[in-house]
């Protein structure tokens, strides 16, 4: 390509694409704050409309007054299974303010609390009645996008874009990253190329020309961008070396952004800097799972994946059983103990699930993915005699798959044991120790009623507040206090969530031996 010519030609381009300039220009504007820091900036967003105070305030307070169009889509609406289906009423958000709900959402630290985590993530895709202001407020629909997002979950997170409707730019903003991450952006480059109300950016109009194969119209958009300087130092340099990297082999880039979105991520695996994804948000992860990329990447990123509750057991094992490791120690050791008590559970060989589970159940607890494989292991040993030592491997496999038929079977005679197995099925027990912990599980589940603090917001009908109040404190584990871990505990069982209270109790007691 001619360089030179095409950007004598896009300064004639700049006359003809103002009003796009203008927009691009205006960017990011009415988009609201993430709960991610790292989404692409694809979409061209309308200029905030300013409204002038007036000179004077009222004599009398003037009640608020929301005005929406008739019959007009709420995204809100849009869930992908009954709230039933977790134990919870449809009226859940109450009088709650879509604003509230979004900030209560987004409060959430990190959870690696295996139930809790897979109830939060069913909590944000179940269908419930809109918040009462969602008509003119789609806060809490894209808080709960950004956090299907954050925690990997993309095929869910573009399923509820589907269910709320046709293409709107903040949703096809985040639907344009979940392609990228996938590989699947030519679908959404076709949306940009066919739907007027969709207005990308520069960097994303000209990357979908190209991916459309209309390399000099994206060359001659790069040359407009150029001439009205909008593009940053690291996207200019990076989609010259994409339109033609040939013409700049062997040129340096520059240094690589301390973040980096999604496009640049595509960008730069396209001339061949592809970035490695284990220091970059867990939705990345999701784009090493290409066959396209080495087995040990892939691997690396099952193992992620799977440990946050983003990838199924079945997924793990697929790319697991892609071939023979070749080398020991690390995550070649794990595989190999993977393999080999898949091959014993297949065979159905006693003696051999009883010498392969414990060493491979230690390999899944090391790394964090040991609650997605329970239940798989679980469904193959149920009717297999096993060995002594293989019995409290069996019973933890028990206990992370909500098995307690399989828990009475495996259960020892330990005190720690017998705590554990008393908790899931609603027995009296004792504590061992004074450990503070296991003191608040007791209290929560023996009918302590929660605090005023959740009580009113009970009575206030804003009941999804306090869910996710209590979630909030879980989510902390072992940091958080244990009185205020007894009081969300008490919550949950005053919502009639009883399993997922008793379920929560018992993996916290687990996780650091606190009976």
């Amino acid at each position: 390509m001619n360089w030179t010519r095409t950007k004598f030609a896009a300064l004639v381009l700049v006359l003809a694409t103002e009003p796009l300039s203008a927009q691009a220009a205006q960017s990011g504007a009415g988009e609201p704050l993430s709960a991610i820091d790292w989404l692409s900036d694809s979409v061209s967003f309308p200029p905030a409309v300013k409204v002038v105070p007036p000179i004077a305030p009222p004599a009398s307070p003037v009640p608020t007054v929301t005005v929406s169009t008739l019959g007009a889509p709420v995204a809100d609406d849009a869930g992908l299974f009954p709230a039933e289906d977790i134990g919870l009423s449809e009226t859940l958000w109450g009088l709650s303010s879509a604003s509230d709900l979004a900030r209560a959402l987004l409060a959430v630290p990190e959870i690696t609390t295996p139930t809790l985590r897979a109830y939060f993530a069913s909590l944000i895709q179940a269908d419930f009645n809109p918040p009462v202001d969602a008509a003119v407020d789609n806060s809490l629909f894209l808080a709960r996008l950004d956090t299907l997002l954050a925690l990997a979950k993309l095929d869910e997170a573009e399923a509820l874009i589907e269910a709320a409707g046709p293409p709107e730019p903040q949703r096809f903003r985040r639907s344009f990253d979940i392609a990228l991450l996938k590989g699947t952006e030519a679908g959404a480059c076709q949306i940009i190329s066919t739907n007027q109300d969709i207005s990308p950016t520069f960097p994303t109009r000209i990357f979908c020309l190209a991916r459309n194969g209309e390399w000099d119209v994206a060359a001659l958009t790069l040359g407009t961008a150029e001439a009205l300087g909008i593009l940053s130092n690291t996207e200019d340099q990076l989609l010259l070396h994409f339109l033609d990297p040939d013409l700049f082999e062997g040129e340096k880039l520059l240094p690589r952004p301390a973040s980096i979105s999604p496009l640049l991520f595509r960008l730069y695996e396209a001339i061949g800097e592809r970035p490695q994804t284990d220091a970059l948000p867990m939705a990345f992860g999701v784009a090493d799972l290409s066959e396209t990329v080495g087995w040990r990447i892939r691997l690396r990123a099952a193992e992620r994946l799977t440990a946050a509750g983003a990838l199924s057991a079945e997924g793990l094992l697929g790319v697991m059983s892609d071939r023979r490791p070749s080398a020991s120690g690390g995550i070649w050791s794990r595989v190999a103990a993977i393999q080999a008590v898949r091959a014993a559970l297949v065979d159905g060989n006693a003696a051999e699930i009883s010498r392969t589970l414990p060493p491979a159940w230690d390999a899944a607890v090391s790394v964090g993915y040991h609650a997605a494989l329970a239940p798989w292991i679980a469904a193959h040993i149920q009717t297999v005699t096993l060995q002594r030592r293989a019995h409290h491997t069996a019973f933890e496999i028990a206990l992370f798959s909500n098995n307690i038929d399989m828990a009475r079977q495996y259960a020892g005679s330990s005190a720690d044991d017998q705590t554990l197995l008393a908790i899931l099925t609603n027995s009296p027990f004792e504590i061992r120790n004074a450990a503070p912990l296991a003191i608040a599980v007791r209290r929560s589940l023996s009918g302590l009623a929660p605090s005023e603090s959740y009580r009113m917001l009970v009575r206030e009908n804003r009941r999804g507040e306090a869910l996710l109040k209590a979630i909030a404190v879980l989510a902390e584990g072992m940091d958080a206090d244990p009185n205020a871990i007894a009081d969300a505990l008490s919550l949950l069982m005053s919502f009639d969530l009883d399993i997922l209270a008793r379920r929560i109790s018992a993996e916290l007691l687990l996780e650091d031996s606190q009976i």
